[in-house]
Parts: C-alpha cells; structure tokens; sequence
C-alpha cells in the first residue's frame, strides 16, 4: 500500500480547519512524545554502555522492547496522518536473555528505531514549540481590539505599542498573518514528521528473492481463491434465497389456481386473483434472478464496456460525482476479468463512500492504457480510512481482488479528508 508524498489540498474553509485541527493534535501528540524520547535515548545509550561491561545485556531485551512498543505507537500515529498503515520489519527476539540480546543486536532495525528515537525527540519538540509560539502568538495579537484600552499604560507586543485604535488594528492584522501562517504551515510540519517516521521505521526495500516472491503470490493466489469461494456462496445464497424461493412460490401458487379452476365456475374469481399473485411473484423471482446475474457480471459490461458501466455507478451514486474519463487504447478493450474487477472496484469505492464518509460530492478519473487500467475515486468526506482494514469487505476486499492481477492500490485518507483511492490492473496478467 503506497503513501502519497504531498499535502493534498484543503477542499474549502471547512476542510482547511478539519486539516489543521487534526496537524495541530498530532504536532502536540509528537511533542510530548518527543520529551519521552529525549529520556528515553539516554535510558537506551546508558544500557548499551552498560552492556560493554556485562550487566546491560540482561537489561537490553526488555529496554529495546519498550523501544520497539514506542516505535509501533508512531507507526500507527503516522499511518493515521498518512492514511495507510506502516508494517514493522523486526527479526523475532526468543530464548534465553543472551540469546535475545544477541538477536536484537543483530536486527538492522534496532538501529533504526534508535535513529528514529532522537529524529522523533528533535523534530517533534521543534515542531511543538512551532506550532504553540504560532497558536500563542495569534491569538495574542488578535485579541489586542479587545483589551488594549484597559490597562492604565498603553500595552507593548514585542516593540510595538499599542495606544490607539489604529495601532489595535494594525495588531488584528499581524494576528492574522500569523493564524494564516500557523494554519499553512502545521499540517506541512505533521506531515514531514511523519514521512520521516515512515523513512525510518517502515519496513527496508529489499530485492525480492525468487523463494520470497513465490511466497508472495502463493498467498496473494490463496486470498484470490478465497475471495472467490466467498463469492461463489453469496451467489448461491442470492440464488436460493431470491430466485428459487420465488420460482417455488409460483409453483405453488400454480397449483392453487388449478385446484380452484378444477373445483368449478364458482371458484373462477378466487383463480383470477391467485393468477394476480402468481404474476407478481414471478416478476419478483425474474427481479432476483436479474440481480443476481448483475452480481457476477453486469450485463452493461458485457455490452458496452467499462467506461459506460462506470458511467452507470456513478449516475447511481448517493453522493454527486462527476466521471473523467480517458481512452489510450484507440477503442480497444482490456480484458474481460480486468474490466469486472474495475467494475466492482469502483462499484465497492462508491458504497464505502456513501456509507462512511459523510462526503458531499465525489470524482472518479477512469484511464485505459495498453497496459493497465487506472482508476482513481475522490470524495470530500471526513478522512481516517485505513488500508488493510477490514474483514474482506470494504478497502480490504478491494486489495484482495487488485492482488490477485499483481495490481497496486493506494489509499490517501488523512484525518479529516479528503480521500482519494487509486487502483492500476495491468491488463497483461
């Protein structure tokens, strides 16, 4: 799941103070850490000292054990801001004292949990302190038009004095300046904290061995074929409890109407309405059958490609949303599988974000290549979704179907909005 590296924009005056409430609770969360960390190094560098004469190393296990619980307190922190989860890389650390000891020396990622340590004591106490002499002086200055005719002598702010009206709204405007520049600048100190937190403490890119890969996609193709005997039961209970139960209800419904007919003309107006019902509940079982069929693959994609598919979701969004669409491939089509994944891709996308965003509107960009299908949703809605989340429905249920093409999903969602998932399925595997 990748991260975006930009500070995406505030949708309005709304999502402006939903972002810069939350950049100014995580500055302040940093900073209190920040002075943890600073004991905390020290706690940590005292006990590698110790462990070159021999006593530090019954120590060292459960200290860098802390270590490695503060460190995993940050990722999530972090991957709440980024919107996406950042995976911890440590080597397990069993047996004996020694032989723990010896093992989390021999982690590269002990290391960097130590650098993060005095990187997260520096940046997150300067960021702090930023972010309250910002928040301080604001309001200090703009409150001046209030207070400054009450003390017996003409009140200073730095070198200025404040002794008349004029002067009070000279200081409104610098207590302007300065909540603009707080309002701009937090969220950029948040969200450089925690990139380097992501820098420091996500797992290390290695090149994948032919064993490790195989690994990989065996337990991608397992999630593929599990999603798919999932589906294959909500078919089949769709099935028996839609189309089949309506199909016996006709049955028997049939059968009444002969009994009726048989019984004499007497019982002709009870037929006709027996008749009446049998229509509708065929009707209904044919209504069943339809949407179970729309369920495995839309007809409208069948006929007419995914670009009018999507052009059929999104015209039946709850939230208004405009569809752009973009064609590289000269009219023709990606694969059959490829296009139903997208299809339920954005279909899936849409429901999360009419049932848990609390968005006003939405856009999706759909861009077909030679190669691969891109497909990006957008919505304005209150942030937070986290990546792998889940239990096969929703952002998880969507990783596991791209996973299954070796496709790439990201996800940002930063507190407070907006959200914009992206998907590419090649079209080649």
């Amino acid at each position: 799941m990748a991260v975006r590296r930009g500070l995406p924009q505030a949708d309005g005056v709304r999502g402006f103070a939903r972002r810069f409430a939350a950049a100014l609770r995580y500055v302040l969360a940093a900073g209190g850490t920040g002075l943890l960390a600073f004991a905390g190094a020290y706690a940590v560098l005292a006990v590698f000292a110790l462990s070159l004469i021999g006593p530090g190393l019954l120590l060292l296990p459960p200290v860098l054990t802390r270590l490695r619980r503060a460190a995993d307190g940050q990722r999530r922190c972090s991957g709440r801001w980024l919107g996406a989860e950042i995976r911890s890389d440590y080597r397990p650390a069993e047996g004996r004292a020694l032989a723990r000891a010896q093992a989390v020396l021999a982690d590269r990622a002990t290391y960097t949990d130590l650098l993060w340590l005095l990187a997260h004591a520096l940046l997150g106490v300067l960021g702090a302190a930023l972010s309250l002499t910002l928040c301080a002086g604001a309001v200090s200055w703009l409150t001046v038009p209030l207070w400054w005719w009450a003390p017996p002598r003409p009140p200073q702010l730095l070198a200025w004095e404040v002794g008349s009206w004029w002067a009070a709204s000279a200081a409104f405007a610098v207590g302007l300046a300065y909540a603009a520049l707080a309002g701009w600048l937090l969220p950029w100190c948040a969200h450089l904290h925690a990139l380097t937190t992501r820098a420091l403490l996500g797992p290390r890119r290695r090149r994948l061995s032919l064993a490790a890969r195989v690994q990989e996609l065996t337990v991608t193709r397992a999630e593929a074929l599990e999603a798919h005997a999932a589906e294959l039961r909500r078919i089949e209970r769709d099935l028996h409890d839609g189309a089949q139960a309506g199909m016996v209800s006709v049955s028997l419904r049939l059968a009444l109407v002969k009994r009726a007919l048989t019984a004499g003309p007497e019982r002709l107006p009870e037929a006709l309405a027996l008749l009446d019902g049998t229509r509708e509940a065929a009707e209904q079982a044919v209504r069943s059958l339809r949407e179970a069929v729309r369920s495995i693959h839309p007809p409208v994609l069948l006929d007419h490609g995914l670009a009018e598919a999507a052009r059929s979701l999104v015209a039946a969004s709850q939230i208004p949303t405009e569809l752009d669409v973009e064609d590289e491939t000269g009219g023709a089509r990606a694969p059959v599988a490829v296009e139903a994944a997208a299809y339920f891709v954005l279909s899936e996308a849409l429901t999360n974000a009419a049932k848990h965003s609390g968005a006003a509107r939405g856009r999706v960009r759909l861009r077909t290549t030679a190669r691969a299908v891109h497909l990006s949703v957008w919505d304005d809605g209150r942030g937070g979704a986290r990546a792998g989340a889940g239990d096969g429905t929703g952002i998880r249920g969507i990783e596991r179907r791209v996973a299954a093409f070796d496709g790439v999903t990201e996800l940002d969602s930063p507190p407070g909005g907006p959200t914009e998932l992206r998907v590419e399925l090649p079209c080649g595997s």
